[in-house]
């Protein structure tokens, strides 16, 4: 279950409108994807995710571990949070003890590759989830992985030239994503951005948790800040993509 704009939509470095031979940045070949869809007593899952066959097994296994995990842990979640209604409930309040099919807690995880082929692996893993409360809650997690070396591609490797990478980075983010904010609400003048400047400002400081999420082409790379980092929940999340 790709996210989105799938594997065929992915971009293709500009020399094959010129005529050279590029290898597409997206290879569906090399993937197979893997699903889980068994509900239980309190939740529904909607799972799908990718096993890649160039990669060595640890990568595997580290892509099939973080869904595992995720898979637990909304079992956990949506059974003490569907029990602890039923014990709790009040009088004249008509809470069975294990909840109607419609009644249960989601559990939704795709996936967005960037880059998949014989150099590199970059993909994105999106989980959302409701437990209950007002509202649920999205977690983004970044792949990224060097095929020949058979090694994690970290951002520092991405920046062999500037030691000083995360200040470079933390100025390109604040400034592109207050170019957003100003756009989204429609601010005129300073005082209209003081409500959102701490957490842009912390949420971008240059420290390498700020920027853990984050793919890659050979032309760019793009940061994504999930809800609460940089702005209100009611904002969303929010990606930022500089060039290389």
């Amino acid at each position: 279950m790709l996210r989105d704009k799938g594997v065929e939509e992915t971009k293709v470095p500009d020399g094959e409108r010129t005529g050279e031979k590029v290898e597409a940045l997206v290879d569906e070949s090399l993937v197979e994807e893997e699903t889980y869809t068994e509900p239980d007593q309190y939740a529904t899952f909607n799972v799908a995710y990718p096993q890649f066959k160039n990669v060595g097994a640890e990568f595997n296994s580290q892509i099939r571990n973080a869904v595992i995990d995720a898979i637990a842990d909304h079992k956990r979640s949506s059974a003490d949070s569907w029990q602890g209604r039923y014990k709790t409930q009040l009088p004249g309040e008509k809470i069975s003890e294990f909840p109607a099919e419609e009644e249960k807690y989601s559990l939704n995880i795709s996936w967005d590759p960037i880059q998949v082929n014989k150099q590199f692996i970059s993909f994105t893993l999106f989980l959302e989830a409701y437990t209950g409360g007002a509202h649920g809650y999205i977690t983004i997690t970044s792949f990224n992985y060097g095929v020949i070396k058979k090694e994690e591609v970290r951002l520092t490797d991405l920046f062999p030239n500037d030691k000083n990478y995360l200040k470079t980075v933390s100025d390109f983010a604040r400034k592109d994503l207050l170019n957003q904010f100003r756009k989204q609400l429609e601010i005129k003048n300073k005082a209209d951005e003081e409500d959102i400047m701490p957490l842009l400002l912390s949420g971008t400081a240059p420290d390498l948790e700020n920027f853990s999420i984050f793919t890659f082409t050979p032309e760019q790379i793009t940061f994504y800040f999930t809800e609460y980092q940089v702005a209100p929940y009611a904002m969303g999340s929010f990606t930022v993509s500089m060039l290389r």
